[in-house]
């Protein structure tokens, strides 16, 4: 089963709060168009800015930003 969930993160040299929106390893800031890959374990309060990437990713520049967690799972299953 695919791994899907919202937790809090924090972004930024700010550290600022927001919503991390994961699904089967991809995942995405609320209200962003970077879309990243990852196999580390993001857990609750993850600082966005220190999960090692993998390649792939997306910049959908194209889209919209994505705000919700099925939005997230409509665009890497539509790709």
């Amino acid at each position: 089963m695919k791994e899907e969930k919202e937790i809090n993160c924090l972004y930024g040299s700010e550290h600022q709060k927001s919503i991390l929106y994961v699904y089967d390893g991809w995942y995405v800031c609320d209200g962003s168009v970077n879309v990243n890959r990852t196999n580390q374990l993001l857990e609750d309060g993850v600082d966005i800015e220190l999960i090692e990437k993998d390649v792939p990713y997306y910049y959908c520049k194209s889209c919209n930003p994505i705000e919700s967690l099925q939005e997230l799972i409509d665009f890497i299953e539509e790709d």
